[in-house]
């Protein structure tokens, strides 16, 4: 059959039965709905919705949360190196650094024309990753269960196979 592939699936009785699944016509790649920043943005805002609406009870978004993170795990990061393994910009990361700095999270030292930004976690913002970690677990354990724990780790894999192909070119 035409548009059709055909599996053949053993059932118990020892019968050979074929299903026949309708193949999706293939996808044209420079059609705006295929892509991939558009589909990428979408889906990372929809996540991050998801893991806001878990998180913003604790006052802090997902991006600060990811931020409190990387800062307990490194005694002391600068700007630059923070930046890197974030991902995110400069503006941005100073954008999201200024609430968690306010709110005692984060101790900002340095700065000014030519020197280096040091950031380091507080007391206060490990005690706030401690506060957080359990709505961030909920809402990792019901994404992870929404897509399948292989798929994600396929899919982990596959983000940062492009990742690195596309920040090599």
């Amino acid at each position: 059959m035409k548009g059709y592939a055909t599996k053949q699936k053993v059932d118990i009785a020892g019968q050979v039965v074929h299903i026949h699944i309708q193949m999706t016509k293939e996808q044209d790649m420079s059609a705006v709905e295929n892509c991939v920043c558009f589909n990428l943005r979408r889906v990372t805002r929809a996540v991050t919705q998801f893991y806001d609406s878990e998180m913003r009870r604790h006052g802090i978004r997902p991006t600060q949360g990811s931020i409190l993170s990387s800062l307990q795990a490194k005694d002391s990061w600068n700007m630059a190196e923070l930046s890197d393994w974030l991902g995110m910009d400069r503006t941005t990361l100073v954008r999201n650094l200024r609430p968690l700095q306010r709110d005692g999270l984060v101790q900002i030292s340095g700065g000014g024309r030519g020197n280096r930004v040091e950031m380091a976690i507080t007391a206060k913002g490990r005690k706030q990753i401690e506060k957080l970690t359990p709505a961030w677990k909920s809402a990792q354990r019901a994404a992870v269960k929404t897509l399948g724990e292989q798929r994600w780790s396929a899919i982990l894999s596959d983000l940062e196979t492009a990742a690195l192909a596309l920040n090599n070119d």
